[in-house]
This record gives structure tokens, sequence and C-alpha cells, in this order.
């Protein structure tokens, strides 16, 4: 058997997982399924499935040809990023959904950083903030793509100037709910901390709701391509604000897909006249494809990390509901 992927279609929500896979695997008893999920082979949403488990749309169900070792209930398993280039004065990585970038206050391990300093011990040393070893910019721990990390202080310092003077290029893919009716456009709204502690875009200068903590934040985005009721997004960050993106996008009325943090509670979403039923995604649509800078010899260096497997199901699967 070979490894098989599936995303769950609307005509399959609420079905339980053995009957699922007893249905598109035809020579497979129900026996057979049931021992391959005690055994760790089939996962649900990159997790270990359970046998009696009921199926959501846009699960992703993963069929695994051999046996994947189960790991203990105590213990976190890192998700390892996967280098694109390795030299004297800095590394650029594509970081997957799932991995944190580096300890918060509650100390969590397992993370980007951790990775690094076990790989490149030197790199412990690298900066002014000693946890966070070489690490200039970061990724929302669900926001997966391309990463650059100094190996040295003088990289440090020379990439730090660059993102300080917004002459680092950054560009992410991102699908939203609803169709953006500007085919590109440029959202200047301040962000900063709601009531519950939430990053949010506030409205411009003027506005009573503007606290003087807000910071600016300027997102360009350019419309790729229509699927149904949504729209795929190429997104450019010319300021570096946490959340940026969910939050500017979110405010201007269309959501990213499958971010839990933004998206209403409700299962419906209302954009302009009409209603958009919210799907739950295995992970939220955000991508950072493309990361561009001068490295220290003065070349205009670029990297570009394609789109990961799991998000490009899901956009292939919408795409075949759209034709």
């Amino acid at each position: 058997m070979m490894n098989q992927t599936f995303i769950v279609s609307e005509k399959n929500q609420g079905k339980r997982l053995d009957i699922f896979l007893a249905e598109h695997l035809n020579q497979t008893s129900r026996s057979q399924i049931k021992k391959m999920i005690q055994n760790s082979q089939i996962l649900l949403n990159q997790n270990p499935a359970s046998v009696h488990h009921f199926l959501k749309i846009n699960d992703q169900v993963e069929i695994l040809a051999e046996k994947k070792v189960k790991p203990k209930i105590a213990e976190v398993v890192l998700v390892k990023p996967k280098i694109i280039y390795d030299g004297p004065d800095f590394l650029v990585l594509e970081k997957p959904s799932g991995l944190l970038v580096h300890a918060t206050e509650k100390k969590e391990k397992n993370t980007l950083v951790d990775w690094l300093v076990k790989k490149y011990p030197a790199i412990k040393k690298v900066g002014s903030d000693k946890y966070r070893a070489g690490i200039i910019h970061r990724l929302d721990k669900t926001v997966s793509g391309i990463m650059v990390v100094a190996k040295t202080d003088r990289a440090m310092e020379h990439l730090k100037d660059q993102f300080k003077k917004r002459l680092v290029k950054k560009e992410y893919i991102a699908m939203v709910y609803g169709k953006v009716l500007d085919y590109q456009g440029e959202i200047n709204l301040p962000i900063g901390r709601s009531q519950n502690g939430m990053f949010v875009a506030h409205p411009k200068v003027g506005s009573s709701k503007l606290d003087e903590q807000d910071k600016t934040a300027k997102t360009r985005y350019r419309v790729i391509e229509y699927i149904k009721e949504y729209t795929l997004l190429s997104v450019e960050i010319l300021t570096g604000r946490t959340h940026q993106i969910r939050a500017h996008l979110t405010a201007i009325g269309h959501p990213i897909m499958g971010d839990e943090l933004y998206l209403p509670k409700r299962k419906i979403l209302k954009i302009g006249q009409r209603k958009i039923k919210i799907i739950p995604l295995p992970r939220i649509f955000l991508h950072s494809e493309k990361i561009a800078f001068t490295d220290l010899e003065g070349k205009w260096q670029e990297f570009v990390s394609p789109l990961p497997k799991e998000l490009k199901i899901i956009l292939d699967e919408k795409r075949k509901t759209n034709s």
C-alpha cells in the first residue's frame, strides 16, 4: 500500500473514520483498518487518529504505508524545519505549521530555537537575546513558510537593520473568505491590543478607538485567483507587526480560512450581503512564500518556499468544487 491522503468533503462530514476508510480502501477489511489506526498508520490532521472519530469537512486523513511510532502522551514531537540555504553568515529554512519559533513565558519545549541550538550550537550566542539564537523575525506557530536566521553577530545586525528600515521583502499566500473586490490594494490601519488582549487593526487617526499604543502597519495584497466563495491572495507586509496579515484581512472583512483566532465562533460569516459557511481546516491557510534581502557582500538574495502539501490539497479540492 502506498501513502494516500484524503480531504473530507461535505458529503462525508459526520461519518465515522473507520467507515470512511472502508469505503475508500476497497481491498482492506474493517479489522485491518482498526489495526492500522491502533498502529498509528492513520493520521488525522497530521496527528495519530482514534478509531471512533467522527469526521468534519476538510479534515485531512493520511494513510501511511509504514507503521508510525506512536508518541507517548507526555512526549511532545518536534516538527522539523527544512533547510533551504546554509551559509557561513545566515541560513534560510522552511518552518512547518505547528512549530513554535521560540518559547514564551510558558517555557515551551521543542521550539525552532531548540532545534537550531542542537544543530548549530554556536548560534546560541548570536544576538543580544540569547534565548532567540539568531532569530530576527518569526512566524506564528500555525503559519508555515520561509524564514532567515543569522549565524553570526555581524549578520544579525546587518539583517536587523534591513528589517528596521523595511528593506526586507516578505510575501505570503493566503486564502480568505469572500470575494475581494479590489484586484489589488493596500491596508493602512494601525494595530494594537483590544480589550481582550488580541491584536486588532484599528480605524485611522482621528477615531476615538485609536490608542496611543497602536503601531502603524501596512499590508499590500493582490488577487491571484477567485475560487467559489473564497479568494487566493498574494500578500506583502511592509511592516512587521504581530498578527499583521491576520488582523488586517479580518479588518477589511475577509478573514483567513482556518484562522481559529480571528474567525467568529459562529458557523456563518456575513460578508456584505452574502452569508458564507465557515468550514474547519486542519490549519490556517497562510504561508510565507518568499523572502528577499541584501547579504553581507551587498548582493540581493531571494528565496522561495512552495505551498506545503496540506494547503495544496485544500486548494485543489476547492478548485474542483469551483469547476
